[in-house]
């Protein structure tokens, strides 16, 4: 699996939309520079830009601490109340995202 960070396209009616090449796109969105993460597979017949950032997963990691500390990531308490993820949970999170998609 590659890891890719991409933005979205503009489309011909003035909306924006995930690029055809993104597999499995919409992941880890980025609000600073509109960023977006896609897991594709390593080999493919049809066209993916070269330009694109290729992540490692300790690389991922490291946007998503980076991201979580300006915007934190939540998740449910046992009382039903959101409550900010640490950064550890921020990280198995991402494992479990790389695992789900490889």
């Amino acid at each position: 699996m590659k890891i890719l960070e991409y933005k979205l396209h503009g489309t011909n009616e003035g909306t924006m939309a995930v690029p055809v090449w993104a597999a499995n796109g919409g992941h880890y969105y980025n609000p600073d520079d509109y960023t977006m993460i896609t897991a594709n597979p390593d080999t493919t017949e049809y066209y993916v830009p070269d330009t694109l950032t290729e992540l490692t997963v300790a690389e991922l990691k490291t946007r998503q601490v980076a991201l979580h500390a300006k915007y934190p990531m939540q998740k449910r308490n046992d009382d039903d109340e959101m409550e900010d993820m640490t950064d550890a949970e921020v990280e198995a999170q991402v494992d479990a995202w790389v695992t789900a998609n490889s």
